[in-house]
């Protein structure tokens, strides 16, 4: 393998659209509430609208808020047309993957390096909550 196709596979960023839809979901919405923060505005109405549920709205909504507390770093956030996905938004599409899957070790895993326990804990039940209404109440579109 050339340097170069070395280099380009290390700085690949991946796509929303090949995300799991759950994923997805969540880093759109992510991208929204930071817009919505900017502006001064309140994004729960697009959130419910985007679910169609209130209780999904609201989860995710927690799940936003632990994040932004307990993060050691500025969450980096793509504009919301951007194909591409920021590191930090790659990785909250594997912490919702694997807290829909039950996954406490691989979310440990992934997250262990920059959170504490009790921070793990916190965003790991946020996800775990939103992921379970998500099942459990109707999903809009992307």
């Amino acid at each position: 393998m050339q340097s170069s196709e070395l280099v380009r596979k290390f700085n690949a960023q991946p796509l929303v659209r090949d995300l799991p839809t759950e994923a997805a979901q969540a880093v759109l919405a992510l991208r929204y509430c930071i817009l919505c923060r900017r502006g001064e505005r309140d994004p729960m109405p697009e959130l419910e609208r985007r679910w169609g549920n209130i209780l999904v709205a609201r989860r995710f909504r927690l799940v936003v808020e632990a994040i932004g507390h307990v993060w050691p770093d500025p969450f980096a956030v793509a504009p919301p047309c951007c194909p591409q996905l920021s590191f930090d938004e790659a990785l909250l599409a594997s912490i919702v993957r694997a807290a829909g899957a039950g996954d406490r070790i691989g979310f440990d895993v992934l997250t262990g390096e920059m959170l504490g326990s009790d921070a793990r804990a916190m965003v790991f039940t946020a996800l775990e909550n939103f992921v379970r209404a998500q099942a459990t109440g109707s999903v809009g579109r992307l």
